[in-house]
């Protein structure tokens, strides 16, 4: 096959501005979420617009077009994507937040939250995208839930197989039935029979790329054995989203087989990344280009707004816990977290020493409590008079970007991230009864091994890669 280019995005979440984006309610709501609601439709318009001008020959869009299915925000994005495909052939998804499972779709006025706006239920969302791609559409699967999985051929010599994996899993969690993963091998086997190479993309996430403690229910049922199903068939490279996290995983079967996953972080938020994909006849390569401004209301705003709002979503909560009862059970509400407030006191002291701590005294405290051994001296000296909370913060932002924030501070803080996740399993040593210890330490493994991967991602590269096929 010849060398093609395809772009890959996810998680527009676009927000119709008709909804409300002022007032205390919208505030909180947007205060307490990665997402950028209200900028979410000008992200949108520059992104498609530079998308259409570039060298891809398709794009693709894996999943969450909509904030929370509201009807206004889907007739919104369809008519972007109608925009976008007069240059370039449009392949998506749709997932959970685009027929809000929760129920949670919201307007905002004022202080009030309000919950009477109309959604697109899962029976309408499965035909109201049907005209994108369907010009080279080759097979599709009907799920129980009414959804289509369908396979494509995207540019000669490459099939893209898109996959709607809502609640087709075991005990009705996102996945595939017995049925479903059929029809998978089927296509492969087909494509391979043609001499074609194959990619995939689906929502929710196949592989634990980062940690069961983040990533267990964010995955698909089952998905160790699916993966290898799938890997075994020949599957080498899914594209999934929902995390908001960009980052890669690779996974081997119990039969040799390798599969690459590539979560596409969400493009509403830090760190806003299109994903590149070369496909060649030997190697599929991957380069992330994330969004360096975009054009609202007539002015240009850069991508460090991506940073300060995600950074908000501690920051906003950390700040009211120190100055402001109301306003901290506010926004821990708002976030869906639900605290006694007798808790107060305890949150109040917390947040304010954090605000005013440096790292040297984080680090002595730790030190005192550990003999000595918790954090490396060299480490806290080397960052002593640094703020805490802006080392925290860049950890945060980590978690989103693949560690390119982390990678860009100083080697002390990758230091003491390592000695910090060990901590834990320092606890689980002590004298506890035996069940706890056990899961004490399972945990305090998970941690460690969580820290690890932050500082040195196991996966390929999780900016530009190389994979085989």
């Amino acid at each position: 096959m010849e060398a093609v280019t395809l772009a890959v995005i996810s998680d527009l979440h676009h927000y119709s501005r008709t909804l409300g984006d002022t007032g205390r309610a919208y505030a909180l709501r947007s205060g307490g979420d990665q997402k950028a609601l209200a900028e979410s439709g000008a992200v949108i318009d520059t992104v498609f617009a530079r998308l259409a001008e570039s060298q891809a020959s398709a794009v693709l869009i894996a999943g969450d077009l909509t904030n929370d299915g509201e009807r206004a925000s889907h007739e919104e994005i369809r008519e972007k994507l109608r925009i976008l495909r007069r240059k370039k052939p449009v392949y998506l998804i749709t997932s959970t937040h685009d027929w809000c499972t929760d129920s949670n779709a919201r307007r905002y006025v004022g202080d009030r939250a309000e919950r009477d706006v109309e959604t697109l239920g899962a029976e309408e969302l499965a035909s109201f995208y049907d005209e994108f791609g369907r010009e080279t559409l080759l097979a599709e699967f009907r799920t129980a839930k009414g959804f289509y999985t369908r396979c494509y051929q995207a540019a000669p010599g490459l099939r893209l197989i898109a996959v709607n994996d809502d609640m087709d899993g075991a005990g009705g969690k996102s996945g595939y039935s017995p049925a479903h993963l059929d029809w998978m091998r089927s296509q492969l086997a087909d494509a391979a029979a043609a001499g074609d190479r194959v990619i995939a993309m689906e929502h929710h996430l196949m592989l634990y790329h980062l940690s069961p403690l983040i990533n267990k229910g964010q995955s698909i049922a089952d998905h160790e054995e699916t993966a290898s199903a799938l890997a075994d068939a020949g599957l080498r490279l899914l594209f999934v989203g929902h995390s908001h996290m960009q980052r890669n995983a690779r996974f081997v079967s119990p039969a040799g087989n390798a599969l690459t996953q590539v979560n596409v972080g969400a493009l509403c938020g830090y760190p806003a990344p299109v994903v590149w994909l070369t496909a060649a006849e030997r190697e599929a390569r991957i380069r992330v280009e994330c969004l360096r401004d975009f054009t609202m209301d007539g002015r240009t705003v850069g991508a460090d707004f991506f940073r300060r709002h995600t950074e908000d979503v501690l920051l906003n909560l950390i700040d009211a816990a120190a100055t402001d009862k109301r306003d901290c059970f506010d926004r821990l509400n708002a976030q869906g977290i639900h605290v006694k407030e007798s808790l107060w006191p305890v949150l109040h002291t917390a947040a304010k020493k954090l605000r005013g701590m440096t790292v040297g005294q984080a680090g002595r405290l730790i030190n005192s409590f550990t003999f000595g051994k918790g954090v490396d001296r060299q480490a806290v000296a080397a960052l002593k008079d640094e703020p805490l909370l802006d080392q925290i913060l860049t950890v945060f932002l980590s978690v989103f970007d693949g560690s390119a924030a982390l990678r860009e501070a100083s080697p002390a803080l990758s230091r003491l991230v390592l000695d910090v996740g060990r901590l834990p399993a320092r606890a689980a040593r002590l004298p506890l009864p035996k069940g706890t210890k056990a899961s004490l330490l399972q945990t305090a493994r998970q941690i460690e091994a969580l820290t690890a991967e932050l500082v040195s991602p196991a996966g390929p590269d999780n900016r530009e890669c190389g994979i085989p096929w």
